[in-house]
């Protein structure tokens, strides 16, 4: 059956993904859909296509979620065998079997480099490689060695990459050549929202949306304002206070977008450690301000206050009083001191106690309380009201009960609005009120009876999606009316019945805040079918989905009601969503149509430039490849009249630990023209030479492992069984090559033993043989290995295998006791220098502590050092503690003299 037969005969495929899954089908490429658009669908077909044992594919990119979710869909289509998962649990054997087999596996990066590059994997039989989230692609990401290895030895496979991510693709220089150069591929298929094919699928049958634009109250528009002022403000001293930053990214359109902060941090990741105190907290006032905004819309009014107060006690109790925003000095929240943010308090605090707030305490009379006003928020309302006229629509009765589903950007949000709908606005906005003012006297047992009786005048039962069976089966007899909720986690489920309309059931759910949310969502649009759906916080990649579930299904009546505020931040975030992707893909269509793509992009020919290992530069390369390669040393162009050499065709080799292929650096290092064994090392990450063992820290685990004192330990099993052993400290290329020291901004000058610096000065003082390496990213790292590895032996497998933490391996330094000499190497006077003279005259510890001081003398051949070392072992606790205090005084003495 051919492959338009196929995907003629699958249901629910629409017009433009069947053209999407003909052109990857027929050709690699890279796809880019506009998000929201299905690219699992698209996808899942793909995997379905090669889903057949007679084929080997791999599947690179995708997170546990997203392979979870794969394969449900598959074995609920009915594909067999369905993609198998490949796990570090599953043996070598199992894992070459399972190969042999062929089929679709879902593998991760760091077990399919070691099988390739020890030929665990048949690599002339695999048919292709797809490759998920295509835009996270780099030249030293993982997934790139992989395709470079695949591509190496098999030049008949297919390699396809999937991305959903425009704007990923137009950040940086020529980024989608990039990715395209480093997945070999030729041809990118474009697919945004206004794409011919799209536009004419959706406008086939498109959804009944009604758009309902609600205004902002008063107050609100007040604080709006406010805050825009604000963040106005700090963005306008930030563009003074450095000139690192892209002032086109220093805008108030560019501030409310939720890219804004990570974008700021790209910049300025590389000179953290230059950046100013003011700008760092200028960055954070901007990063609050944006969270007041997000707030304003999503929570109520006693929650936004309590917020914004909290900012501003914080500033009263620790924050430095007089300074103001253009002070160059720098303070704790300097936006709180501008007549803005008087306005920002004043307006959240009439939000809550009304005009009241306004006044002085003793203008209120004692036998008069005040009433608080608790303004609701307006689409708290809205959502009630639409409610009820889904309650009231007359196709309930033809159609049976409604199922409504209710979107919203936070569980936070999902969960006020479910205790809105449950208790009512008022009772809701009291509770958070006595709460906030008075927690810990609030009487749960009223509480518990209120909520009884509000429950049951409404008629309303609620229950977490998460609840038991048990809990669900104690329900009234209506469950059979209900539908299954199980298998879904977080969100509400509300179930309403008062009597005088038909019931209807209201799932509340969020959008955001895991990782494949999405995914849910569309797994609740096609096991529920809802009729109604109630957009509370806009999603430009639900809305896309809805389009996507309604032009698979036109026969289902849906109806969206997509609640805004108008004229608002919201709304206007919504909008330049909409106008940054269109832009996107409007630059990668021109970038398209610019490229210059090179016949041999594919990597297919046998000696393809791409392929290349030689990182020496193309003027000295050799012409040619193999062994006869030549290079003729008379060339003028090189400067000499040498004879002409062969090159050898015997590359270097480094020994690599497993765990090592987490990180970019193997990647690098094989690019260079160094061959890489992959093995279990007990010893160090990397072996160069048989002398010398490499232990790779990153800034973190760096510290992460002389907090636990692990470091300690793997720097002693070096020193022990290798010559030269060095600790290389790796820091990331995006972020600042600074060790960032806490010391520096303590205000104190002495030293603590907890500090990462001190620490490191007290390790290198331990072992001096251990040599320490500072490079700033994994490419300064592969070059340095390289040149450590010059002229030198390689390193033997077997023997480096062997070379264990209980290993007898014992070189002529390790005759002793390593637990006696460890303890003898902590005692005053006891030196690297002469703690083998110790050991080579006496025989253990209780003999040194016979002797006298004049015979440490003749051994130690100081006599400081001897008599440190004999006051040690022979003086009493109490006169060495008056000794100490001695030379404490008498060298204040000496530093108040000078």
């Amino acid at each position: 059956m051919s492959i338009e037969e196929k995907l003629m005969n699958s249901n629910g495929i629409l017009q433009y993904e069947n053209e999407i899954i003909l052109q990857l089908y027929h050709e690699d490429g890279l796809l880019i859909l506009a998000r929201g658009l299905g690219l699992e669908r698209i996808f899942c077909e793909m995997m379905k296509l090669y889903c057949a044992e007679h084929n080997l594919v791999f599947i690179l990119g995708c997170t546990d979620a997203e392979q979870n979710y794969f394969t449900e869909q598959l074995i609920s289509d009915g594909i067999d065998p369905p993609p198998r998962v490949i796990t570090a649990d599953i043996s070598i054997q199992e894992r070459k079997e399972l190969y042999i087999q062929g089929g679709l596996f879902f593998v991760t990066a760091r077990i399919l480099t070691v099988d390739l590059l020890t030929n665990r994997i048949p690599i002339d039989l695999i048919t292709g490689l797809l490759v998920y989230r295509a835009h996270r692609i780099t030249d030293s990401s993982s997934e790139s060695f992989i395709v470079r290895l695949y591509r190496d030895k098999n030049k008949t496979g297919f390699i396809k990459g999937f991305s959903d991510s425009s704007l990923d693709f137009t950040r940086g220089y020529n980024q989608l050549d990039c990715v395209m150069k480093n997945l070999f591929l030729r041809h990118a298929f474009l697919y945004p929202r206004f794409q011919v094919t799209v536009r004419s699928t959706f406008e086939h049958c498109p959804p009944d949306v009604i758009e309902l634009q609600v205004p902002l109250t008063l107050l609100m528009t007040d604080i709006q304002v406010s805050l825009m002022e604000l963040i106005s403000a700090c963005l306008q001293e930030l563009r003074s206070s450095t000139t690192s930053i892209d002032h086109d990214l220093l805008t108030v359109d560019q501030s409310i977008l939720n890219s804004f902060d990570r974008l700021i941090r790209l910049q300025l990741q590389p000179i953290w450690n230059q950046v100013s105190i003011r700008t760092k907290q200028l960055i954070n006032d901007i990063k609050t301000l944006r969270l007041f905004v997000l707030h304003l819309t999503q929570y109520d009014c006693v929650t936004f206050y309590n917020a914004v107060q909290a900012i501003f006690i914080n500033e009263k109790l620790y924050g430095s009083r007089g300074k103001n925003i253009h002070s160059s000095q720098g303070s704790t929240g300097s936006w709180l001191y501008l007549p803005a943010a008087e306005r920002l308090l004043m307006a959240s605090k009439c939000r809550v106690f009304g005009e009241v707030a306004k006044k002085q305490v003793q203008q209120v009379k004692d036998d008069e309380e005040p009433v608080a006003k608790l303004e609701e928020n307006p689409k708290l309302k809205l959502v009630s009201d639409v409610l009820q006229e889904i309650r009231e629509n007359e196709d309930n009765k033809l159609l049976g009960p409604p199922v409504t589903l209710i979107v919203c950007a936070e569980d936070r949000t999902c969960s006020q609005l479910k205790q809105y709908l449950l208790l009512g606005g008022r009772i809701m906005l009291e509770r958070l009120l006595e709460q906030t003012l008075n927690a810990s006297t609030v009487n749960e047992t009223s509480k518990e009876s209120e909520t009884k009786q509000t429950t049951e005048k409404k008629k309303k039962t609620t229950r977490t999606i998460t609840d038991t069976n048990e809990e669900i089966s104690n329900n009234s007899g209506n469950i059979d009316k209900k539908p299954d909720i199980e298998g879904i986690q977080c969100g509400y489920v509300i179930e309403d019945d008062d009597g005088s309309t038909s019931p209807s059931t209201t799932i509340v759910y969020p959008f955001s805040g895991n990782i494949d949310n999405h995914f849910i969502l569309g797994k609740i649009l096609l096991k529920y079918h809802p009729r109604f759906i109630i957009l509370y916080d806009a999603s430009l990649t639900f809305v896309r989905q809805l389009e996507v579930f309604k032009a698979t299904n036109p026969e289902h009546p849906l109806r969206i009601y997509f609640l805004l505020y108008g004229k608002s931040i919201e709304e206007q975030r919504y909008l330049l969503s909409v106008k940054k992707e269109k832009e996107a893909f409007e630059n990668l269509v021109r970038e398209k149509a610019s490229m210059v793509i090179p016949e041999e992009r594919e990597g297919r020919d046998e000696y393809n430039p791409l392929l290349s290992r030689d990182a020496t530069p193309a003027n000295q390369q050799a012409y040619g490849a193999g062994a006869t390669s030549t290079i003729d040393q008379s060339d003028t162009r090189r400067g000499g009249i040498m004879h002409m050499t062969t090159i050898s065709i015997n590359r270097p080799k480094v020994i690599v630990d497993m765990r090592e292929f987490r990180s970019e650096l193997p990647s690098l290092i094989w690019k260079r023209g160094i061959d890489i064994e992959p093995v279990t090392l007990e010893v160090g990450d990397y072996i160069l030479t048989p002398e010398i063992c490499i232990e790779r820290k990153s800034v973190s685990d760096l510290i992460g492992s002389l907090n636990n004192g692990r470091l300690y330990q793997q720097a002693l099993q070096m020193t022990r069984f290798y010559k030269k052993p060095m600790l290389l400290i790796e820091f990331d290329q995006k972020q600042a090559f600074h060790l960032a020291n806490k010391q520096r901004y303590n205000s104190s000058s002495e030293f603590s033993s907890h500090d990462i610096t001190s620490k490191l000065a007290l390790l290198t003082m331990h072992f001096p043989k251990l040599k320490i390496l500072w490079c700033p990213s994994p490419h300064t790292s592969a070059e340095l290995f390289e040149d450590l590895k010059r002229d030198r032996e390689e390193p033997d497998t077997k023997s480096a295998m062997l070379v264990t933490a209980e290993s007898d391996l014992l070189d002529d330094d390790e005759r002793y006791n390593t637990v006696a000499q460890d303890f003898l190497i902590r005692m005053p006077g006891v030196t690297f220098k002469n703690y083998k003279l110790i050991m080579n005259n006496v025989e253990n510890l209780r003999v040194l502590s016979q002797l006298s001081e004049n015979q440490l003398t003749t051994i130690m051949g100081n006599s400081k050092q001897a008599s440190l070392l004999y006051n040690f072992i022979h003086k009493q606790k109490g006169d060495l503690v008056l000794d100490i205090k001695s030379k404490a005084t008498s060298n204040s003495t000496w530093k108040k003299r000078r």
